[in-house]
């Protein structure tokens, strides 16, 4: 077993802009970038929330500079960052065709009951749209006033720190040295789950990638450059198929109040306590520290030998 924390990491220069048009269509649009975390769907279901619809109907156009300025997508910092703006764009915008539609509408409520494609039909303008941007955390009641000359803490309510634990089974072949992760139970928290089945995408990466880092990637400095010396890729090993164990992803809802969304990263919290569980499973297996990575045959077979000469 293993456990680890990370950060929740946000990018105040996260904008989006929500349209809303005549026919009923909705758009979001942003310049943040989806590099396969899934941010495309977190959007669109946050803004599709919003205004009671399908997340299916709501186009994202993203990652495009002549759109608002996104955040990088990088340092699990992109859900928490771009997901509270989008909705807040989304909420601006409804409102604004709420107030559009009484003013538009006079006395006649009627509007009010039905559903929202009629109700954009009904829109005297062809198109209504608002943007917003990444506010600060919400402050946390329980830290007292600021005294006079003080600027108010916005720390926000709760830990600022994701909470992540691994428990690893391997088995150790003591002849050739040879590892076999067989399962991986990685238990994670990352505030409010937009997407819970792409969370657990992203967890099943980030103990794929740290699996692959405790056991067979190698990278090689020249100490004096600091440049990397491997020859190639073709040779630099990376877990694959056949070593894939067993992944059984638990996520912890975790609700802080931080935001209007309270969604945190998971892509980098899954990775970190990946290499430091296998080790320790090693270390219950065959009875020897093994320090250093990657966890190759040949290190697990100097370990034993260590430890014959010791005993």
């Amino acid at each position: 077993m293993a456990q680890a924390i990370w950060y929740r990491f946000m990018n105040r220069d996260s904008n989006c802009e929500v349209r809303i048009t005549h026919d009923g269509s909705v758009e979001l649009l942003s310049s943040v970038q989806d590099i396969g975390s899934g941010i495309r769907t977190a959007l669109a279901q946050v803004v599709a929330e919003e205004f009671g619809i399908k997340p299916t109907d709501v186009t994202i156009k993203i990652g495009d500079t002549q759109f608002p300025t996104g955040p990088a997508s990088g340092g699990s910092v992109t859900t928490n960052s771009i997901s509270p703006a989008a909705r807040d764009a989304a909420w601006r915008a409804h409102k604004q065709l709420d107030d559009h539609l009484t003013q538009a509408m006079g006395g006649d409520k009627s509007w009010q009951t039905k559903s929202f494609k009629q109700k954009c039909a009904l829109m005297k303008v062809e198109q209504i749209s608002a943007l917003a941007k990444r506010s600060e955390d919400y402050p946390d009641d329980s830290v007292p006033p600021p005294q006079p000359g003080q600027k108010r803490k916005r720390r926000g309510k709760g830990s600022g720190g994701l909470g992540g634990v691994q428990f690893v089974e391997v088995v150790v072949d003591t002849e050739t040295g040879v590892i076999k992760v067989e399962r991986v139970v990685a238990v994670h928290d990352c505030g409010r789950p937009i997407n819970p089945l792409g969370v657990q995408s992203q967890i099943n990466g980030g103990v794929i990638q740290g699996l692959s880092y405790a056991l067979y990637e190698n990278r090689i400095l020249d100490r004096n450059t600091g440049i990397m010396v491997n020859p190639n890729l073709e040779e630099y090993k990376i877990a694959g198929a056949k070593e894939m164990p067993v992944i059984e992803p638990i996520v912890i809802e975790q609700y802080w109040g931080k935001s209007s969304t309270d969604a945190a990263g998971i892509g980098e919290p899954a990775t970190v306590p990946t290499a430091a569980a296998v080790a320790n499973a090693v270390y219950n297996a065959i009875g020897v520290r093994v320090r250093q990575i990657p966890m190759t045959p040949a290190v697990v077979l100097a370990a034993l030998a260590s430890k014959g000469a010791q005993s």
